[in-house]
């Protein structure tokens, strides 16, 4: 079984740096993908070629979003937001599944409905896959405090310091 993650960074941009070529000539068995950047109704038709969507593209328009493409439909789909977009080989209309969400560790809650956690569970191995988008670090600006100290009161001089 080949399995694939790959960073799109955009699946519009994608496509057009040859993303359905790549998919075409690789041919892996399952697709993680990250930062898709688009609405269900946004994402190019066809881009998928043969393989089955689950999707969960997050509250925030043009951020995030994360998906799965396999060759056999899913059994099983998990979010964090507790529902994803699914859609099948050859449609290019998506349907919103209603799912029981993950569980998520105290204080990540936050994220829930950001689209950066998707798993499924195969249907031809007894394997379940993640795509998971993790951004380098730092609390996103529409998720801080006011007031919250954002930086040492150093200016980071101190571990700076340390690295060398």
């Amino acid at each position: 079984m080949r399995i694939a993650t790959f960073n799109v960074n955009g699946i519009r941009a994608a496509q057009r740096r040859g993303f359905e070529e790549w998919l075409a000539d690789r041919r892996p068995d399952v697709v993680a993908i990250q930062e898709m950047r688009a609405r269900a109704s946004a994402i190019p038709p066809g881009v998928f070629g043969e393989y089955h969507l689950a999707y969960d593209e997050g509250e925030l328009a043009g951020r995030n979003g994360v998906a799965v493409l396999t060759r056999c439909a899913p059994l099983a789909i998990r979010t964090w937001s507790g529902a994803a977009l699914v859609q099948r080989p050859g449609e290019m209309h998506t349907e919103t599944v209603e799912l029981d969400p993950v569980p998520l560790a105290r204080g990540l809650g936050e994220f829930a409905n950001e689209g950066r956690y998707l798993e499924v569970d195969l249907a031809e191995a007894p394997i379940t896959v993640v795509s998971m988008y993790l951004p380098k670090g730092g609390l996103p600006a529409h998720l801080q405090k006011p007031g919250r100290m954002r930086e040492a009161p150093d200016g980071g001089a101190r571990y700076d310091r340390k690295m060398r």
